[in-house]
């Protein structure tokens, strides 16, 4: 990509600013949309990011991706003993500057924090107990869960048709198979008894 830095110029370490990464994280929210999973979608956000900054000359797309990984590293870190205190110099969500930021942005992702968790019960392991009086009380229902909530209901009944449509394919495909040997094995019955 014209404008970026070369291999060699990788060599070369670039000390971020505390403003710096800040940006570099809203920036990386903002694009989010960019990055879709297509191939050389994220080299291309990751660049447009960095342009932005007026950083494209000194880090690579490469460069932010691994400073974005480190990122997603610290934060995850940072949740997971978020209710501990700091020891031996380690970081926590309250002593880590970026952590209200990453936690904006990375809070609600799914790949974080998901929506729903699967869970395989043996027939013999007695399920949830369902006594009377034990009501759960139900969560306020906003617009934004509501539509979250239909679109994971979409999503999970596409998946439902999606495997549905499979099954049915194979099953066509083991028929058709069943059909050919059998017409097969008739032709050899016939050539048998000539």
């Amino acid at each position: 990509m014209p404008g970026y830095c070369t291999k060699s110029e990788e060599q070369y370490q670039v000390k971020w600013s505390t403003p710096q990464t800040a940006q570099f994280i809203k920036l990386r929210q903002d694009h989010a949309c960019m990055f879709t999973g297509a191939k050389y979608s994220a080299a291309v956000a990751w660049g447009t990011i960095l342009e932005q900054m007026g950083l494209h000359r000194k880090i690579t797309p490469m460069q932010a991706k691994k400073k974005w990984d480190n990122l997603k590293r610290k934060y995850k870190d940072c949740k997971s003993s978020e209710s501990s205190e700091g020891v031996s110099g380690k970081s926590t969500a309250t002593t880590w500057p970026y952590f209200a930021l990453m936690d904006e942005v990375l809070g609600q992702m799914h790949s974080t924090k998901p929506s729903a968790v699967l869970v395989s019960i043996t027939e013999d392991t007695p399920g949830p107990s369902s006594a009377v009086g034990e009501e759960k009380e139900k969560e306020p229902t906003t617009p934004e869960k509501k539509r979250k909530r239909d679109r994971e209901e979409l999503l999970m009944e596409f998946v439902k048709e999606e495997i549905r449509y499979q099954r049915e394919a194979d099953e066509r495909r083991a028929q058709e198979s069943r059909e050919r040997m059998n017409r097969l094995f008739g032709l050899l019955e016939k050539l048998a008894e000539k």
